[in-house]
């Protein structure tokens, strides 16, 4: 543990400043220490930076620079800061050397609650991704004419010890807002594939299985994206085809020629391409015909819609035609009924997901469905057929 002294410099720079508090968090392994200092006025302090930046700003040029941010070890600190305008400021250090940057996040006027309960919250979930306490929970999807498990879709979930299991749309604002979001989905999809690979190994013969998993707009723009998914997919030894990569139609359009060469490329190896929420968002049925999908999944409005309304029922029918023009199978998110689920075969959707069938399982359930099905919901995967 590191000396107390360390904070020396670091009280003697802020004391010049003449604001109001700030409370010290060392998160990292080797340093735990907190308190309260007197403080520093940060009213022009942006959103982002490196530590160069924050370093003038934390000391005027008369005082000693703060020593305590240049020490060599890896650095993770959040400062929650009172700055001279009166106003909340949350900012986290990250790095290591040189390499050191910081991060800041405003909050209203007179937030010290909520600004410590972010603070203590986003703390949670950066240790729980890296205990692995932020997984994957596998929803069913249903071959609708077997009605058998045909594969599952894995979502994010977040076991948060003492509170349980929350879901997405609980704790992934927090993630987009502290930059976790390509964190969450790296976990996601490894635990998907290690999952997936563990429950075909455990059966006696090739079992007709698949997973998918979504990725941002940011994830398929970034240019090592595809290397790093595949690297992972190859390494599980997963049949060609059994994980697929889910994209939702509006993040594909964010950068088009980006994702469209992820896309290709992932493709090309092997990894099916899922897209997501079709119906939401920029797409038109023209655009089917830009990217390689393997798979569209019909956004879960038109499935509701379709009970009661027509014109839901066309829009179904045509999509399903121009898909199998293109060689792509139909997925109906958002099957909660029996009388969804015997519309959409009707209608021709080869697949059904939604809670008519299961909601999100556990890692543990899912492997339980793999080869026991769910009672008057599904029966259990198929197994393939030896050519």
């Amino acid at each position: 543990m590191t000396d107390p002294t360390a904070l020396r410099p670091y009280r003697d720079a802020v004391s010049a400043a003449g604001a109001l508090a700030v409370e010290i968090n060392f998160l990292d392994h080797d340093l735990t220490l907190g308190g309260e200092v007197t403080a520093l006025g940060l009213g022009a302090l942006g959103a982002a930076g490196d530590v160069r930046h924050l370093r003038e700003r934390l000391a005027p040029a008369d005082q000693p620079r703060l020593d305590l941010l240049q020490r060599a070890g890896p650095c993770d600190v959040r400062l929650r800061l009172l700055g001279d305008d009166h106003e909340v400021r949350y900012v986290r250090l990250i790095g290591q050397g040189d390499g050191l940057h910081w991060r800041g996040l405003m909050l209203p006027a007179g937030g010290s609650a909520g600004g410590r309960a972010d603070m203590d919250l986003e703390t949670a979930l950066a240790d729980s991704l890296k205990s692995g306490d932020v997984c994957a929970y596998y929803q069913p999807v249903v071959d609708l004419k077997t009605k058998r498990l045909a594969g599952f879709e894995a979502l994010a979930r977040w076991d948060r010890p003492g509170v349980g299991v929350l879901g997405a749309d609980e704790f992934m604002p927090l993630a987009q807002a502290h930059g976790y979001v390509e964190a969450v989905g790296e976990s996601v999809r490894s635990m998907a594939v290690q999952d997936l690979s563990a429950w075909l190994a455990a059966r006696n013969g090739p079992l007709d299985l698949f997973v998918t998993a979504n990725a941002t707009a940011t994830e398929v723009s970034a240019p090592d994206f595809a290397d790093r998914l595949l690297q992972a997919v190859q390494a599980s030894g997963l049949p060609r085809g059994a994980f697929k990569l889910e994209v939702n139609e509006t993040d594909v359009m964010v950068d088009p020629e980006a994702a469209e060469r992820t896309l290709n490329a992932v493709r090309d190896q092997g990894v099916p391409i899922v897209l997501d929420d079709f119906g939401t968002g920029y797409s038109s049925l023209a655009r089917l015909d830009r990217f390689a999908f393997d798979v569209v999944k019909l956004d879960q409005y038109f499935i509701r819609a379709a009970l009661t309304d027509g014109s839901a029922r066309s829009i179904i029918s045509s999509v399903v035609r121009i898909a199998e023009s293109y060689g792509m199978s139909v997925v109906a998110e958002g099957v909660e009924s029996e009388a969804a689920q015997t519309l959409c075969l009707e209608l021709g959707c080869d697949y059904g997901q939604g809670y008519h069938f299961a909601p999100a399982l556990s890692p543990q359930d899912a492997a339980r469905a793999v080869t026991q099905g769910m009672a008057t919901r599904f029966g259990a995967a198929q197994m393939q057929e030896r050519g």
